[in-house]
């Protein structure tokens, strides 16, 4: 979770190794189901994209091929990672639209993604994600865009079929409220770098960095309005440019609690069980 721009997708491609090519350079550790990622070949790496770990992409109107039907689409994951022949792919494809509610789906197959609504696109772009029934799937804030009727339907279907097909979710997003709702466990992202992780409730109930606590008061609240109303709190500032953060804590020129030592970077401090934040505060 975290601001735009803070750095949550691109960690995620990063994931997949799909940073494009002199954005910049991956170095380190990715870690899977005890793997490093790292030392995997391109070819290696094909085989697991969409097979073992799948995205689900922001916008399905761009993640989709507009000149390829929904069926095609779903039937060349099956084809590449499961070896399934065509017709044995497309019938396959149609259990994968009916796992996610999709109305007629054998009809819904032949029809480009043109010709659907954005939610129904959202379902097509979560079906082929899960179809090879992956162990970890990337949900890059999955309802943009959509009202909020149909982003509390494609949340109860992620919910459930987390559940049904027992995988690991990662969900980037900054809506606090879908976090509240889907999240086991919260890491808060600020200018690259994760400032506070812990469960879900106990971040909630208790938030330690400075940013996280604004990150919270600026959500509105019905309470507000009214004779007792309040002016919605906003964190001051922009998030910085990556290539030019400042010196020490990257939060501290917006930080109202920022002190000398905020000029240094500050260490990892774990401030109660499974509860970390990188902030002097706490040092």
């Amino acid at each position: 979770m975290g601001e735009s721009g803070c750095g949550k997708t691109v960690t995620a491609l990063s994931i997949l190794r799909l940073i494009p090519s002199g954005l910049g350079q991956l170095a380190g550790k990715i870690r899977f189901e005890g793997q490093d990622l790292m030392r995997l070949s391109p070819a290696q790496m094909r085989h697991l994209r969409g097979n073992r770990i799948s995205m689900v992409f922001q916008e399905p109107m761009t993640a989709l091929n507009p000149v390829l039907t929904i069926g095609d689409q779903i039937a060349e994951v099956l084809r590449l990672h499961r070896r399934l022949g065509r017709q044995a792919a497309w019938n396959e494809a149609v259990n994968c639209l009916s796992w996610v509610g999709m109305p007629d789906a054998r009809r819904r197959l032949k029809q480009y993604p043109h010709e659907l609504s954005g939610g129904l696109r959202q379902r097509a772009l979560i079906a082929m994600a899960l179809a090879c029934q992956p162990q970890l799937v990337i949900a890059d804030e999955p309802t943009t865009a959509l009202d909020v009727t149909i982003q509390a339907q494609i949340l109860a279907l992620m919910n459930r079929l987390k559940a049904d097909l027992q995988m690991a979710m990662l969900l980037i997003t900054h809506n606090l409220g879908i976090v509240a709702q889907l999240a086991d466990r919260l890491a808060v992202m600020y200018a690259g770098a994760i400032v506070e992780s812990a469960p879900t409730a106990q971040l909630f109930a208790r938030p330690r960095h400075p940013y996280t606590q604004g990150l919270l008061a600026s959500v509105p609240r019905l309470d507000f309005i009214g004779p007792r109303h309040q002016q919605l709190y906003a964190i001051p500032g922009q998030v910085p440019n990556p290539q030019e953060l400042p010196p020490g804590c990257p939060f501290q020129p917006r930080c109202p609690r920022a002190m000398a030592t905020c000029r240094q970077h500050p260490p990892w401090v774990e401030v109660e069980a499974g509860h970390g934040v990188s902030c002097w505060l706490f040092s």
